[in-house]
This record gives C-alpha cells, sequence and structure tokens, in this order.
C-alpha cells in the first residue's frame, strides 16, 4: 500500500468515528462554549496540538481563549470552561486541572475515549470519541486502524473542533473568511 492508498484508508476511518460519534453530547458541547465567559484549553502531547488549534480557531471568530500553561494565561474564574482532551481520560495533569477548575466553580468539558474515566468523572459534560484504543480488547466496537498509537482519537478531535467553529461562526453571524483577519501576523 503507498502512502496516498494508506491515507485515503486512514481519512475512511476517520470519517467512521466521527459518525458514530453521539450528536447530542456535540450539541451541548456547543452550547457549553456559547455560554462560557471564556474557555481554557489543555491536554498532552499530540491532544494538546488539536486542542491549540481549535483555540486559534475560536479566538479567530471571536471568542476569548487561552491555552493552560502558556505564560500569558489568566487565572481561570467563575463560569469559565476548562475543555480538555485525554483519550484515556486519565492523564495526571489534566485530572489535577479539572478537580481546580471545579474548585473555582467552573465547567469541565472532556473530550475522551473512557466516558468511565476520572476525567469524565469530574466533568460536568464528557464528548467520546469512539476511537480505537489500545487498553481495551479489540472488538467490532475497538478495532484497530491503518494509523499508529492514538492518531484518530487525536485526528477526530482537530476535525471536531474544525467542524464546530463553521457551526458556531455561523451563528455569530461571521464569515470565516473575514475571520482570517485576526490571524497571527508576526509569523
Amino acid at each position: 500500500m503507498n502512502s496516498v492508498d494508506t491515507a485515503y484508508q486512514a481519512a475512511i476511518e476517520l470519517a467512521d468515528t466521527l459518525k458514530r460519534m453521539n450528536k447530542s453530547q456535540i450539541e451541548e458541547l456547543t452550547t457549553v462554549i456559547r455560554k462560557s465567559n471564556r474557555i481554557f484549553v489543555a491536554g498532552a502531547g499530540r491532544s494538546l496540538l488539536m486542542l491549540k488549534g481549535f483555540a486559534m480557531r475560536l479566538m479567530h471568530i471571536g471568542f476569548e481563549v487561552y491555552v493552560v500553561g502558556d505564560v500569558t494565561t489568566p487565572a481561570f474564574l467563575s463560569g469559565d470552561l476548562l475543555l480538555l482532551a485525554s483519550a484515556s481520560g486519565e492523564t495526571n495533569s489534566l485530572i489535577s486541572n479539572a478537580s481546580k477548575a471545579k474548585d473555582f466553580d467552573g465547567m469541565v468539558t472532556t473530550l475522551t475515549v473512557f466516558e468511565q474515566s476520572t476525567l469524565a468523572n469530574l466533568s460536568d459534560k464528557v464528548v467520546r470519541i469512539p476511537a480505537y484504543t489500545d487498553k481495551l480488547p479489540a472488538s467490532q466496537e475497538n478495532k484497530k486502524g491503518i494509523l499508529p498509537g492514538g492518531s484518530t482519537f487525536e485526528e477526530a478531535v482537530l476535525v471536531l473542533g474544525d467542524t464546530l467553529i463553521v457551526e458556531l461562526a455561523k451563528e455569530n453571524k461571521i464569515d470565516t473568511d473575514k475571520a482570517f483577519i485576526k490571524h497571527a501576523n508576526l509569523e
């Protein structure tokens, strides 16, 4: 199989994962984003990279958004949203972040494979991404795909974020072509 065929197969598998997501969970996430004072995103590794992309797009369409751990990130306050991405739902640093956010009377939403994880249990809202995980036995629901590791989960986070931007921009009557006026220009 060549790289083009592999990419095509990966796209099919990603589409299948996205199609199996719970639409009401995604609608709840959209509502929480809309109602939040500010949005803070956190993850680890590639999951964090996908959420940084989402944070950038949220900024482009006018949301006040921060990446946890950046030196310019302000204090988390009541009415803020902490959006987490963790396939396992057991990332220690994110569990700590979620606990603190709850102490500050904020909302916590987690994107995860495991709806019964520690992070999911700490969260007000959970969006399950039914991607392959090696933490469960292989099954009809948990089929290993062509991509390595948690790639399908991470890519689903990225695509989900971009599609939420389309919906949020439309609701706020923001032309996404014009939203890029806020794109970084000191690159």
